[in-house]
């Protein structure tokens, strides 16, 4: 039986930001993939410690429009596989009693 615990620190815990590029810096297709350019600016992945991010991340609102449409879908589709779901076993509890 294991005791050890798993230990989760600052430390072990990085945040991946896209930053732009000075000129001599390379950008890599790791680079392009994750922080495509924007009006002609190339960004590079770089790491960020989680303390300093969340000192120096923006004051942003939550889009409360898109958030809705997200449940609105979410709530959607449980009870539209609900639905299909009790119909089908209907089906099929026809078919298996003849």
């Amino acid at each position: 039986m294991c005791t050890q615990r798993l230990r989760v620190t600052d430390k072990t815990i990085r945040l991946l930001a896209c930053q732009p590029t000075r000129p001599p810096m390379a950008v890599t297709a790791v680079d392009r993939e994750l922080c495509p350019p924007e009006d002609d600016q190339q960004f590079s992945l770089v790491s960020v410690d989680p303390a300093i991010a969340q000192v120096h991340a923006p004051a942003t609102s939550l889009d409360t429009v898109q958030m809705a449409g997200f449940w609105t879908l979410a709530l959607t589709t449980v009870v539209g596989l609900w639905f299909v779901s009790v119909h089908v076993g209907a089906i099929l509890g026809l078919v298996r009693r003849g």
